[in-house]
This record gives structure tokens, C-alpha cells and sequence, in this order.
């Protein structure tokens, strides 16, 4: 009895030597371990940059539109009332409760009509919404005077931006082609670098005592204000009566204007992004299950090998408990050592270790110990009989 007690006693020792004695089959082990942790922690880093992507695309993509007519045509030359620029703008929401928050569903709407001036001789009335409005503003330097800003451009003062070259004072007197008023505009800045023909005036100025605000206008676009939200922002314009999806069927009716929402790129990519994502869920648990097997696999060559090692333990009254015991120490210490070696790894190399990481982590060394496991458990289960008759 204190025979076999001291051969018991002396197993973490024995195993110590039979890690000593096989370094190869040590090393099989505690790479797998390794390498499992690490690929865990890689697949779990690539979930979170992709899932970054999607975010940052989302939150950076600006989605635009375009008004044009109801058959998706004739975009530049729209001839439609300034009361869509407001519709868009939310300032028609008192009369018609479709487009109450319109505001929040889009942003940034530009508008411009040119006007032909009879004076001054050979220059332009361009009435903007904001100076973007104008492609031929791309690149020029704009100077206010104090006090001035771009957003007084959406309302009606009766002032004017004109070109650095222009001859004028502290007013502009213009009239256009056929006048009904001939108005003076303050003077608020000028335009370098710009067109030297176009004078710039407010997109909602007055035009003379008693005249209408409401003209027709040349083009107009905005951007949907919530990219997150593109299909609630989508819907709530379409469900008003005066913005339709263009189709080639609808028939002109001089009331609704056609929508084009430019997001077929933003789409696709997202649907990328997206599909990506899932292909990364799906090789979380074939990670798992590939690092069980050969988990399994490596444990088993290793044991099979010590199989006579075994049968001689049990010969001197090892218990099958203590064999089963030993074989799975080895395996759970070499494991621990080779998972540590992969989060160290994995941590030098810059993937992100966090929580999730960690978890999954945890699971690739739990599928890893259950395939240990199983080995260790032939290794214990096995007839003295059959392991003395093993060759070596």
C-alpha cells in the first residue's frame, strides 16, 4: 500500500519528466492551444473592425437628391415654384400636415434660378440658397462685410454679393429682362476667383413693393439628414403629395415633383460590409469546432504513443482515475501555457483583446480541454492487457 501511494504521490513529477522527455509532442500541443487563442482573438478583432466600418459608413456616407420632374428627367432646368424649396425647408407645414418635421428628415437644400439683367448690361441675377447652390462658386473666395453670414442667403434681405472687378458703390441698381420693379440691392461682399458676370443675390428676396416671392427655379438638391434613418426619411418624403419616385410611366401634372435619392453606392457597400460580418459569424463556431478536432487529434497521437507508459502505471496500481487525471494535467497545463502564448501574441501584434475577445478566447480553450479530454479518457480507459502489447 505505501508502494502505491508513493508512486502516486510521485505522478507530478513523472509527469513532469514526461513533458521533459517529449518537447516535440509537448510543443504539438501548446502550439494548437496557441494558435486557437490567437486565430480566436484575429476573428474577433476583424468582427469589431468591420463592424467600425459600418458605423463609420453609415455616420460619413451624405446621401443626395435631386429634384426633377415626375419622370426622373430635366434636372437643371426644372422651372418649379420656389414653395418646394420651402416644402423641403419645413416652412409649408402650417398648411399641410404631411410636411410637418420635414426638416428632420432631409438637410443641406440648395437652390438657384439665373435671372438676365438688363442692368447692369451683360450680367447675371443668380438668387441662391447657400453658396454651394452654385457650381461656378467651386474654388472662389467669398468676402462678407461684418456682420453678414451665408445663412442670410435663405432669407429676403435686398442685398447682394457682386465680383471683385465690378465697378459700384455701396448699392447695386438692377432690372431685369422685363422688369415690374428695378430694385436696389446693398452691397455685402464680393466674389473673387468666381464668375465676373453673376451678382448674387438672396434665393427669397423681395422684388419690389407688393411682388411676389414665388418664382420658378432653375435646380434644386439636399441630402438626407440621417443616413442611419434613410428608409424613414425616404418614406416621409414620399408620403407627401408633392414628391413622387420618378418613373418612366408617370404622367406630368404639373403638381408633383420627382425624387432621386442617390444611395445605390452607400446600398451596396453597406450590403458588403454587412455580408461580411455574417461570414465572420459563421467562422466563429467552425473555429471552434476545427479547434476541438485537432485538439482531439493531436491528443490522441501524443497518447497513443505513451500507451505502454500507461499500462505500466496501472501494472503498479495506478488507478484509472490517476491515469485519466495525469493525462489531462499535462495536456491542461501545455494548453493554459500555449492560450497565454496566443493572447501575448496576439496583444504584440495589435488585435484588439477585449471582453468579447476574451470569451471567445475562452471557448477556443474549452473546445481545446474537452478534445483533451476525450484523449485522456481512452488513454485511462484502455485494457492493461492490450497497452503491454503495444509497440512502441
Amino acid at each position: 500500500m505505501r508502494e502505491k501511494k508513493c508512486v502516486v504521490g510521485c505522478l507530478p513529477l513523472l509527469a513532469l519528466r514526461v513533458l521533459l522527455r517529449r518537447p516535440g509532442a509537448s510543443l504539438l500541443l501548446a502550439a494548437v492551444a496557441a494558435l486557437g487563442v490567437y486565430a480566436g482573438c484575429g476573428l474577433h478583432s476583424l468582427v469589431i473592425q468591420q463592424q467600425r466600418s459600418i458605423e463609420e459608413t453609415v455616420r460619413s456616407t451624405v446621401i443626395h437628391c435631386t429634384l426633377t420632374d415626375v419622370r426622373g428627367m430635366n434636372a437643371d432646368n426644372l422651372s418649379i415654384s420656389t414653395a418646394y424649396v420651402e416644402m423641403l425647408l419645413g416652412r409649408k407645414a402650417a398648411r399641410d400636415p404631411s410636411l410637418a418635421d420635414m426638416d428632420q428628415a432631409v438637410a443641406n437644400v440648395k437652390a438657384k434660378v439665373d435671372w438676365e439683367l438688363a442692368r447692369p448690361f451683360g450680367m447675371t441675377l443668380c438668387r441662391v440658397l447657400s453658396f454651394d447652390s452654385d457650381a461656378r462658386l467651386e474654388g472662389a473666395e467669398i468676402r462678407l462685410d461684418a456682420g453678414w453670414s451665408e445663412e442670410d442667403f435663405q432669407w429676403d434681405d435686398m442685398v447682394c454679393l457682386i465680383p471683385e472687378d465690378m465697378d459700384a458703390g455701396e448699392y447695386v441698381d438692377v432690372m431685369v429682362s422685363n422688369p415690374e420693379a428695378a430694385p436696389r440691392l446693398k452691397v455685402i461682399g464680393r466674389v473673387s476667383g468666381g464668375p465676373g458676370d453673376v451678382i448674387y443675390c438672396p434665393f427669397f428676396m423681395g422684388w419690389g413693393d407688393g411682388s411676389s416671392h414665388a418664382f420658378s427655379i432653375q435646380s434644386c438638391t439636399f441630402d438626407i439628414r440621417d443616413t442611419a434613418r434613410l428608409e424613414q426619411c425616404k418614406e416621409k418624403l414620399f408620403s407627401t403629395p408633392f414628391f413622387a419616385e420618378p418613373s418612366m410611366n408617370a404622367v406630368p401634372d404639373g403638381f408633383r415633383v420627382g425624387v432621386l435619392v442617390h444611395d445605390e453606392v452607400y446600398l451596396k457597400s453597406l450590403e458588403e460590409l454587412r455580408s461580411n460580418l455574417d461570414m465572420l459569424g459563421l467562422l466563429q463556431p467552425l473555429l471552434l469546432v476545427l479547434i476541438g478536432g485537432v485538439s482531439f487529434f493531436a491528443g490522441f497521437l501524443v497518447n497513443r504513443r505513451r500507451a505502454r507508459e500507461f499500462a505500466v502505471m496501472r501494472c503498479l496500481g495506478v488507478r484509472r482515475r490517476a491515469v485519466f487525471g495525469q493525462a489531462l494535467g499535462e495536456q491542461l497545463a501545455l494548453g493554459l501555457t500555449g492560450g497565454l502564448a496566443g493572447l501575448c501574441a496576439a496583444q504584440a501584434t495589435g488585435l484588439e483583446v477585449r471582453s468579447g475577445g476574451l470569451a471567445f478566447s475562452g471557448a477556443v480553450m474549452g473546445m481545446f480541454l474537452l478534445g483533451a479530454a476525450v484523449c485522456a479518457g481512452i488513454a485511462a480507459g484502455g485494457s492493461v492487457m492490450k497497452l503491454m502489447k503495444t509497440e512502441e
